[in-house]
């Protein structure tokens, strides 16, 4: 979809503190093997942050720094992978009521892995487009917590990692302009991650998910090389509609924000679908916190930013993909660096809002 006059206004990240993998390795928690293959450096860890927390740290952070009022935003989406911290609960409300306050806005949950974030973008560019709203807000959180998810050892080739996310977009100005939003989507491949489990009433928490026996069960059945070559297939084409509406060339991305997957299955999923060199991409800095469920683009978007590693006028591409499957790319032109005030680390929820 090619967007007009819309605009990244505000980003924001919060991070627990990150355990370094060697430790986690020494620990007996994570296999060496496996420390090798991902080659991550470190992993965010919470300890009693819970994610609508976190996720409301972020927002606030990003309001600010967008210039916008609470009562701009019409819209407010929240996405996630795993468990908010309470059953029955409805978490946008909650970020809705921290940060926006008690005016009447849209806000409900995105559900769509670890796409999740990409997926709200896409949703709040269309909704923005079709509407007089002035503003939305995305916001993400995970937080992965045992016996449920034993963190080191719940994947093949992925460690997640704890933390939150915030974007506002706006129709008004931002720091970025969103050029275009592509979507694809392939069901054949859902099983990846549903293998052989059957459907249940609930889940025990005591047993632990273990997402690796998944996509074994599934691999038994279908060859990995033709899970890859669906997957580059989907990858592909949501990035060709992606540069065709935004008008132009894959060689013309400055920088790649791509998801914190281990450097094997980076490799073989994304960089050699597209022939993207990993030097362009956001991997040296999402090696350092683990694959932040739904949130991994916005807070590489800002890392970026942050760290005066794009230009005025360069092109960048944040590229998502989750189970299901579905892939979603954004176009965005970086039109300004803004002067946001860094919080120290350690200054909030016992993490760091940056």
């Amino acid at each position: 979809m090619k967007t007009e006059d819309l605009f990244i206004a505000g980003t924001a990240t919060y991070l627990p503190p990150a355990t370094k993998v060697e430790q986690a390795v020494s620990d007996g928690r994570f296999d060496a093997q496996d420390a090798e293959d991902t080659q991550l450096e470190s992993v965010c860890e919470a300890t009693d942050e819970a994610p609508p927390e976190m996720a409301v740290a972020a927002a606030r952070d990003a309001l600010e720094r967008s210039g916008h009022r609470a009562e701009d935003v019409a819209l407010l989406l929240h996405a996630c992978v795993y468990f908010q911290g309470l059953e029955l609960y409805p978490t946008a409300s909650y970020i809705h009521r921290e940060v926006l306050g008690d005016h009447s806005a849209l806000a409900f949950e995105v559900k769509n892995a670890s796409n999740g974030c990409m997926t709200a973008l896409d949703i709040a560019a269309r909704s923005l487009k079709a509407t007089d709203d002035v503003a939305a807000l995305v916001t993400t959180a995970d937080k992965v917590s045992r016996p449920a998810i034993d963190r080191w050892n719940s994947d093949i080739g992925i460690v997640p990692g704890d933390g939150a996310s915030a974007m506002v977009l706006s129709k008004r100005s931002g720091f970025a302009q969103v050029l275009s939003t592509s979507t694809v989507s392939d069901p054949t491949l859902e099983r990846l991650h549903r293998g052989d489990a059957p459907f249940t009433p609930h889940h025990d928490p005591t047993l632990p998910i273990d997402l690796r026996l998944r996509k074994l069960q599934y691999l038994g059945d279908v060859e990995l090389d033709e899970f890859t070559r669906r997957f580059r297939a989907g990858l592909s084409d949501c990035v060709d509609g992606a540069l065709h509406d935004a008008d132009i060339r894959l060689g013309d991305i400055a920088r790649f924000v791509v998801p914190h997957f281990g450097r094997t299955v980076l490799q073989r999923e994304v960089l050699a679908a597209l022939d993207v060199d990993l030097d362009l991409t956001t991997w040296s800095w999402g090696r350092t916190v683990g694959h932040l469920g739904a949130g991994d683009q916005i807070a590489g978007l800002d890392h970026l930013v942050r760290e005066r590693a794009v230009d005025v006028g360069d092109l960048c591409m944040l590229l998502g993909v989750g189970a299901g499957f579905t892939w979603t790319c954004a176009v965005v032109r970086i039109t300004e660096l803004p002067a946001w005030p860094t919080r120290p680390a350690g200054s909030d929820l016992g993490g760091g809002r940056i």
